[in-house]
């Protein structure tokens, strides 16, 4: 180990729900045997091809949340696992919204199977408790956080329950709600300068209360879990500190599904990171990252090039 590898700190972002796209991971699959054995597993644990999901289904299909959640944990753990025999080893790691599953594995807090099995056994009870709402999540940008708050709450008192479900920047936030509610925040907000309103896919979480149906079946489940100290400290997301013991774990991830996840705690945390390495491709979040840090070094990684450039920057070779 060089000084410059001894001093550098690393800080590893894990992507989440919608950050899934038809062909990720193909590049590295082609290229490693790594990623070949993860796929293989993954195929295994859940009795599902994901060589075929993740590069020859489409958009659709790997949208649904009970492909996308174990797809994109996949994806991530094996390039994860990749770095790890290149020799990166990170400082800290992190994951925007479930992508804290991928942090978790890569932190040493469980088995690769048991991330598995936990986002598969979440994913159906989303899906089922959807069954019985009438919800929508947007994303809202050109809004203060105070402001939107206070909308909010004025919408929620009308017809329908209203939420802030994650805090991306000062500006740019996730709302999850009933759709009576969501329409009330349009009425109030959508005439304001500057205010945009794009709607994502539900599977992005509703962060809220109105979880609690899926708390109460998905914590039986993370009792069949072994949940280990952390290896390598994450950055929690519901308050942006480090979580290093395993018995904090289950109700950090209860807590997880029906409260706020405060991202912009998670970044501003960065600053004590001399590189940010982000897994897989998410543009809007890479550039969220990118004008957050002008100055400092940022690496996405999702092809062996990606690899290369990341190897040279943290193993100094050739330079």
């Amino acid at each position: 180990m060089n000084n410059r590898e001894a001093k550098m700190k690393i800080a590893i972002l894990f992507p989440g729900y919608g950050s899934q796209f038809v062909g990720m991971g193909k590049e590295l699959y082609d290229e490693y045997r790594i990623i070949q054995e993860y796929f293989e597993e993954a195929s295994n644990c859940l009795n599902s091809n994901f060589v075929k999901l993740c590069f020859a289904s489409s958009d659709v299909e790997l949208g649904k949340m009970n492909k996308a959640y174990p797809a994109l944990f996949l994806v991530s753990s094996a390039i994860y696992a990749l770095l790890q025999q290149e020799g990166i080893k990170p400082t800290v790691v992190a994951g925007y919204n479930d992508g804290e599953y991928a942090a978790l594995f890569a932190g040493g807090c469980f088995s690769f199977p048991d991330g598995l099995y936990l986002l598969n056994k979440y994913a159906m009870f989303f899906q089922e408790a959807l069954e019985h709402m009438t919800v929508e999540v947007v994303r809202i940008q050109g809004i203060a956080t105070k402001e939107l708050e206070e909308a909010c709450l004025k919408a929620s008192a009308y017809n329908g329950k209203v939420f802030i479900a994650i805090y991306n920047g000062l500006t740019d936030h996730v709302v999850a709600g009933e759709r009576s509610g969501i329409e009330q925040l349009r009425n109030l907000i959508g005439t304001l300068k500057e205010v945009t309103m794009d709607e994502l896919g539900t599977g992005v979480g509703l962060h809220s209360v109105l979880m609690n149906p899926v708390v109460e079946q998905f914590k039986i489940y993370l009792e069949k879990v072994d949940f280990k100290d952390l290896l390598i400290p994450m950055i929690n997301s519901l308050d942006g500190n480090l979580i290093t013991q395993g018995k904090e774990i289950k109700d950090q991830l209860l807590r997880h599904i029906n409260s706020p996840l405060a991202f912009t705690r998670v970044v501003d945390a960065f600053l004590s990171y001399d590189l940010i390495v982000m897994i897989g491709t998410n543009p809007w979040l890479f550039q969220l990252l990118k004008k957050h840090y002008p100055h400092k070094q940022l690496v996405s990684v999702q092809t062996p090039a990606d690899v290369e450039t990341l190897k040279k920057i943290v193993l100094n070779i050739g330079g």
